[in-house]
């Protein structure tokens, strides 16, 4: 018995200090399952030939006897750590091993309730999945990803992170998918092109009496530039044409017209700008301006240019430009074979334009516009005695304006007036109202105003001039994509100031371009024209109608 106790009191003392050693040296989550299972010793003791042995539960389960570590407690008790077996050898002098474990407190190895319980403890935020581009970075607009044609829904916030989109983007619609390409002529962009029509005119000659309807042909060409400058400016719209009458040579006439303009940034505040301009025509036999007796059609030319610069202070922008245009008049062949010499009329006009205007909003531009110039003949006295050298003065108020790029365009109205050298002239004088506007209903309609009034020369027996104001609107829709239909009324209103008469002329224009290709363009027109005048033998009307296929590039 006593040996009994003996060998029980010394198991006793062996276990509070292995107690003692394993709550100083583990932590407390094993401290708390050592305790439990130390306590219990005595009821799951199990005998060994190498003495006792304890088998602890860990948070993985029962500890194995068969871990090797380093010998932490004396008489070779060892403790591997957390997440590993334990084996305690509790080696006494009878040479019993006391089995300290269970498997009724032991969890199963590598469960799922075992592996969640031994993760280690998370130090600091979690960390992030890596980051990718957004869809609208440089680096894959870079990549060549089209942008604008991704879905709104792919996209993520701006704390998102994301894949970049794999999907194949739509192609982009163009928007004017039958425009000519134009060729590239060192840093110009050229878009020339000619036209061949054949069509039908009522009266070629635009007379009241001895109308020859007749066939006709016109041929055409054309030439646009625009330059590809990072700075300044360069463009330039030039075009032609020959009407050729098979029943009516003596109808036969050409026109042309044409402008080129340069804008030159001289610096942020400084534009310098300069225009080119030209424009040839023909006089009908019927017109007050010539003989009764002519046959043909007497040329008039202009041509002219202006040169000025615009400086801005600010929303204040001050434009000064000098002008030159001369107006040259070619003779005309009576019914006797004789010619009339029309060259006294030709005439130099010498211009100097002040504009001033001011920037209320971007969309609003209100100016103030002077204009005062000086024409002066070749001729001291034309044809009927009269010295016709004058001075002219014009002013207006008006804006430029540009509504959502939808309503855009110039206004303006003022007054004019016009003093001869010759005092038996009157003076002309009265409103003037000039602008163009243009409004884009829809994508697919677009309307255009047009207005202007000039006071114009004229060799007419005791008239002094011409005040002319015209007015065209015109309506451009497209039926598809390369069809478009185009419909115009213009109405011109002509006053000989000293004269008694007056001419009233309207026209209507139907017009309709099928794109074959970007090359080709099939063309259609019709227009009426009708005129009344006071003047006997002036008026007349006509009908043209005129189809022809345009090459361009």
């Amino acid at each position: 018995m006593s040996g009994a106790k003996e060998s029980g009191s010394e198991v006793s003392s062996t276990s509070i200090r292995l107690f003692a050693v394993v709550v100083a040296r583990c932590p407390v989550g094993l401290v708390s399952t050592l305790l439990f299972g130390v306590l219990q010793v005595p009821s799951f003791a199990q005998e060994s030939s190498d003495g006792i042995g304890t088998t602890v539960p860990t948070l993985r389960g029962s500890l194995d006897s068969d871990t090797s570590v380093p010998a932490l407690f004396p008489g070779g008790t060892t403790h591997p750590g957390i997440g590993s077996a334990v084996t305690v050898d509790l080696s006494s002098g009878n040479g019993k091993t006391i089995d300290a474990g269970s498997t009724r407190f032991a969890l199963p190895k590598n469960s799922a309730k075992t592996r969640d319980r031994m993760k280690l403890p998370r130090k600091g935020a979690p960390p992030l999945p890596t980051l990718q581009a957004y869809p609208t970075s440089s680096r894959l607009r870079a990549a060549g990803a089209l942008i604008d044609t991704l879905d709104s829904q792919t996209i993520p916030g701006p704390t998102v992170a994301a894949l970049p989109v794999t999907t194949r983007p739509r192609t982009r619609i163009e928007d004017k998918a039958y425009d000519p390409v134009g060729i590239e002529f060192g840093s110009l962009r050229l878009t020339p092109y000619v036209t061949q029509s054949f069509g039908y005119d009522s009266n070629p000659d635009q007379t009241h009496f001895g109308i020859k309807p007749s066939a006709f042909s016109r041929t055409e060409g054309g030439l646009g530039a625009v330059s590809q400058w990072s700075s300044n400016e360069l463009r330039a719209d030039l075009r032609g044409g020959y009407n050729d009458y098979f029943r009516d040579p003596q109808a036969n006439r050409p026109d042309a017209i044409g402008t080129i303009d340069l804008r030159v940034d001289a610096n942020r505040d400084t534009v310098i700008d300069a225009e080119q301009r030209f424009n040839i025509d023909t006089q009908r036999p019927s017109s007050p301006e010539v003989s009764v007796n002519t046959v043909d059609r007497p040329l008039i030319a202009t041509f002219g240019e202006t040169l000025g610069a615009t400086e801005s202070f600010g929303r204040t922008s001050v434009g000064v430009h000098g002008s030159f245009d001369r107006t040259a008049y070619d003779n005309a062949v009576l019914s006797d074979g004789t010619i009339e010499d029309l060259a006294k009329q030709n005439f130099s006009d010498y211009g100097l334009r002040l504009r001033a205007a001011y920037e209320m909003t971007p969309a609003v531009r209100p100016f103030v516009d002077v204009l005062v110039d000086r024409r002066i003949h070749d001729a001291t006295v034309d044809l009927g005695g009269f010295a016709r050298d004058s001075n002219g003065i014009v002013g207006q108020v008006g804006s430029s304006f540009e509504f959502n790029r939808l309503f855009a365009g110039e206004l303006s109205a003022g007054y004019g007036d016009r003093t001869f050298q010759d005092r038996r002239l009157k003076d002309i004088n009265g409103p003037v109202l000039n602008g163009a506007v243009s409004y884009s209903v829809t994508p697919l309609t677009l309307v255009s105003l047009r207005a202007a009034t000039n006071f114009d020369e004229t060799t007419v027996l005791g008239a002094s001039g011409a005040e002319a104001r015209s007015a065209t609107l015109e309506v451009a829709h497209q039926l598809l994509r390369n069809l478009t239909v185009t419909g115009a009324v213009s109405y011109l209103n002509t006053q000989y100031v000293g004269a008694p008469i007056t001419e009233n002329t309207l026209a209507e224009t139907l017009k309709a371009e099928y794109h074959l290709s970007r090359s080709l363009v099939a063309t259609a027109t019709y227009n009426h024209q009708r005129l009344s005048s006071t003047a006997l033998g002036s008026s007349f009307s006509q009908d043209v109608f005129l189809v022809g296929l345009r090459v361009q590039r």
